[in-house]
């Protein structure tokens, strides 16, 4: 990798640091949360905001890698080799 895209990705992580810690001190508001078993009483919005942000770019990853679809495969080969192997037992034991 050039020195270029070197000094470009750590620029680039450095500006993304930066404007999460500006979105966590600029907005210091306190909201309380209800979720679905957690509540939590006084969270900041910043930090909120930061970690729905996380959250979704995660799930949006694994979505966008078809994760998903490669388990799906995954359990059908488990359940096509377990049929070839009922089947090459049942020839087994016609010979």
């Amino acid at each position: 990798m050039s020195w270029f895209r070197k000094v470009f990705y750590i620029g680039g992580a450095l500006l993304l640091l930066f404007a999460g810690l500006w979105l966590v001190v600029v907005n210091d508001q306190t909201v309380s949360l209800n979720l679905l078993f957690l509540a939590v009483s006084n969270a900041n919005v910043g930090i909120v905001v930061l970690i729905s942000f996380a959250v979704g770019s995660l799930v949006g990853l694994l979505v966008g890698f078809n994760l998903f679809g490669l388990l799906k495969l995954n359990t059908r080969l488990y359940w096509l080799k377990r049929e070839v192997r009922q089947l090459q037992d049942a020839l087994g034991k016609n010979r």
